[in-house]
């Protein structure tokens, strides 16, 4: 065997060594923590599903103790209550295959937190590089990730070696020297220009730019090329589908406002589209006006046509976070599930209310 072979050998050993604990210390392990964090408010719910009455609502950051799932949704105790809550609003649990050494940053110079047990759980905040940043015990660090669940060294080298993704921001997309916008801005990616995705943690992928290291905002990037708003057939074609969803999303005009509600009878803005785009034209968006915002095809401000959906910032946030979703039905208008008026409600989209708000739109159909 080479020296080079030797060496190599050796120092994967090492690092093994550094990551996993030895078999002799096992009984050092701390217990296992199994708690979860709200990222959005969400209804808590008696049972598994919108049939049952809402216990009370929970907010953005209240931790809650995962007791098991149920589908779609997580069974949890928040304070003397257990109930239900839709796992789209709470972070995930994945459990730790080894006993494995859990460090205050990713790698093994970091210094170790403690060590977390096989088949204990941990709640996954996001990735750096080969490492999977977690909660345990309310402790926040990290841990590699070959000893986490769906996180396989194959995984790992595709993080390494890099995603390819592209900008769906008609504007460009700014991009920093860290993952935040209080960072300074280093340089801006063009609308379709492709990008080499290094990893990904807590909404910001971190790129290759330029020969350097840069971070961008993640809800701007898609997996496929956008089409071209060129190819667009502008906001006065529309399609046989459109039109009849845009005529089932107005025969639901005046049904009351619920938050968490997608239908029959009552809806939230998401809620809404969801229950119209599934209902008329058999097409299951996501949950949430987030994730909607982040569905089908991208389409400018200047080429919508009916059909389209629509994406707000109504928090006041001014950092680009969908908050609302409505549906544009042509004619300067959105269909929407109004918060303000408390039902189905048609307002105009050209108010500088809506202009100043608007993140994006969507075309799915």
């Amino acid at each position: 065997m080479s020296i080079n072979k030797s060496y190599a050998i050796a120092s994967a050993a090492v690092m093994a060594s550094a990551i996993v604990m030895p078999l002799a210390n096992i009984s050092q392990v701390e217990a296992a923590s199994q708690t979860i964090t709200v990222t959005a408010r969400v209804n808590f719910r008696k049972g598994p599903s919108m049939d049952y009455s809402v216990i009370k609502k929970l907010y953005k950051g209240y931790e809650l103790t995962y007791l098991g799932q149920k589908g779609n949704w997580i069974n949890v105790k928040y304070g003397n209550d257990t109930g239900y809550v839709y796992k789209d609003y709470v972070t995930s649990l994945k459990t730790v295959t080894a006993n494995v050494n859990f460090r205050t940053g990713p790698s093994t110079s970091y210094s170790r937190i403690t060590t977390i047990s096989k088949g204990s759980y941990v709640e996954v905040l996001g990735t750096s590089g080969n490492w999977v940043k977690a909660k345990y015990n309310s402790k926040t660090g990290y841990i590699y990730k070959d000893y986490v669940s769906g996180y396989s060294s194959s995984s790992s080298t595709s993080q390494s070696s890099g995603t390819t993704k592209y900008v769906n921001a008609t504007v460009g997309l700014n991009v920093r020297t860290g993952p935040s916008t209080s960072y300074s801005k280093i340089g801006k990616l063009d609308y379709s220009e492709k990008v080499t995705v290094l990893s990904t943690s807590n909404g910001w992928s971190k790129i290759n730019y330029n020969g350097k290291t840069g971070y961008v905002d993640s809800s701007y990037l898609q997996s496929s090329k956008p089409s071209s708003s060129s190819s667009s057939t502008g906001s006065s074609s529309v399609s046989t589908s459109a039109s009849a969803v845009v005529a089932y999303a107005k025969s639901q005009l005046g049904k009351p406002y619920v938050w968490g509600a997608q239908g029959p009878n009552s809806f939230d803005c998401s809620g809404f589209t969801y229950y119209v785009f599934k209902n008329k034209a058999g097409i299951t968006l996501p949950r949430t006006s987030s994730e909607q915002s982040k569905y089908g095809t991208y389409v400018s401000k200047s080429n919508l046509r009916a059909g389209d959906l629509v994406f707000f910032d109504t928090n006041g946030s001014n950092n680009g976070a969908v908050s609302h979703v409505g549906l544009y039905i042509g004619d300067g208008k959105i269909i929407h599930a109004s918060y303000s008026q408390k039902k189905i409600a048609i307002a105009d989209f050209n108010s500088s209310y809506y202009q100043n708000a608007y993140v994006n739109a969507r075309r799915v159909l």
